[in-house]
């Protein structure tokens, strides 16, 4: 019990520093985030979803705690730091077709929550162009965080002996 706590802080650790960078390096805001949402991955993979649960919500406290713009705090709680969990939900799915649509669909909502939450504070400019553009995007990311996942399990497991 005391590993998994000992673990998990240290993972919650490297999660808010990536994220405290945020405030630091104003540039590559988007891919610093996306880094701060591996780390639940390696909580769901050791310990289970009711302990990714447990680490979102202990992220996204202490992340409306040290991001200095909540913009991006709104922005990191509705979709890179609940993408683990969801991904983790979407991927039971046998058809790798049916897992990709339901992706697309969750990502495309929480945009869309996302857009008529921040819509009001900043100015988005939706047409043809941005729509493909994160659809693209999207699949990228999924892509390399999957990449993560099967890294973490060959290679880095082994390593750290968890």
């Amino acid at each position: 019990m005391s590993k998994k706590v000992s673990y998990g802080g240290i993972l919650l650790a490297l999660n808010l520093v990536l994220l405290l960078l945020i405030n630091i390096v104003p540039m590559n805001t988007l891919f610093l985030m996306s880094l701060a949402s591996l780390p639940i991955s390696i909580v769901i993979m050791e310990w289970g979803p009711k302990m990714g649960v447990a680490f979102y919500i202990g992220s996204t406290v202490l992340s409306f705690i040290i991001i200095n713009s909540k913009v991006q705090f709104i922005l990191y709680t509705f979709s890179f730091g609940i993408y683990g969990l969801l991904k983790y939900v979407l991927e039971r799915y046998k058809y790798i077709y049916i897992e990709y649509l339901l992706k697309i669909v969750c990502a495309n909502f929480l945009v869309m929550v996302l857009y008529f939450i921040l819509n009001s504070f900043v100015y988005i400019p939706v047409n043809l162009f941005t729509i493909i553009t994160f659809q693209i995007v999207f699949m990228v990311y999924d892509y390399m965080y999957s990449r993560f996942i099967y890294y973490y399990n060959d290679k880095l497991r082994k390593i750290l002996k968890i």
